[in-house]
């Protein structure tokens, strides 16, 4: 093992800026989360994170068998990443910043929603899962389409899935009875649009730690992100 590498803030930025300015997709958000960190983690190896995330997708790999279906490997996902590690959310201290960093986030295995889905979409598309991101108000699952039908998941839940009815009823009770599950909250979400809502949890949670700094940092880039 070599020295640390540290890596300045305003790298850390360029680095960002220049993911911003392509036209990135779901292969590259667990990328572009770790890019956030970056700029707060300033020994933060981005590859060594992506490799960690790899290894599992090779340990679901190993564990599938050819031709099975793919509602199959969604289990053995769902076995390596929630059994196996014990990814969960942290629901004792939801607001620690920690929770939305992707970095901690793989260290400590626990987070907020949007954070674990971000472990589980890369995942799942590196096993050839058809996986997207889903922000529903005040909460946030993944989607897995198969040829018939759609399973929702819940990564913050240890991985559940959840019907319809049980979306609704969370939205029900997270919004105190003002929101019901409308068709447009279940669309797909664009990388783009979940790496705007890591960092407005970021500049909500430095907030309300009072960051002012790191609060404002988190809103600049998403200035960066909106097109």
């Amino acid at each position: 093992m070599g020295d640390p590498v540290f890596i300045h803030p305003a790298e850390a930025r360029r680095q960002f800026r220049e993911l911003a300015d392509s036209d990135f997709g779901n292969e590259q958000l667990a990328r572009g989360a770790l890019l956030i960190a970056l700029e707060d983690y300033r020994q933060l190896d981005v590859d060594a994170y992506l490799q960690r995330l790899e290894d599992i997708a090779e340990r679901v790999q190993r564990h599938s068998v050819q031709g099975e279906p793919p509602i199959f490997r969604l289990g053995h996902l769902h076995a390596e990443l929630f059994d196996r590690d014990g990814y969960r959310g942290d629901e004792a201290n939801y607001y620690d910043p920690r929770n939305a960093y992707l970095n901690e986030v793989i260290d400590r295995k626990v987070g907020i929603p949007i954070a674990l889905s971000i472990v589980f979409l890369h995942v799942a598309q590196r096993v050839g899962l058809n996986a997207a991101g889903v922000g529903l108000p005040g909460h946030y699952i993944v989607k897995v389409r198969f040829e018939l039908n759609e399973v929702y998941v819940d990564p913050f839940n240890s991985g559940s899935t959840m019907t319809m009815n049980e979306i609704d009823e969370m939205l029900v009770s997270l919004s105190g009875g003002k929101v019901r599950l409308a068709p447009e909250h279940l669309r797909a979400w664009s990388a783009r649009q979940t790496l705007i809502r890591v960092l407005a949890n970021l500049e909500s949670m430095w907030n309300r730690a009072g960051d002012a700094k790191k609060a404002r940092a988190a809103a600049e880039r998403i200035e960066i992100l909106q097109p």
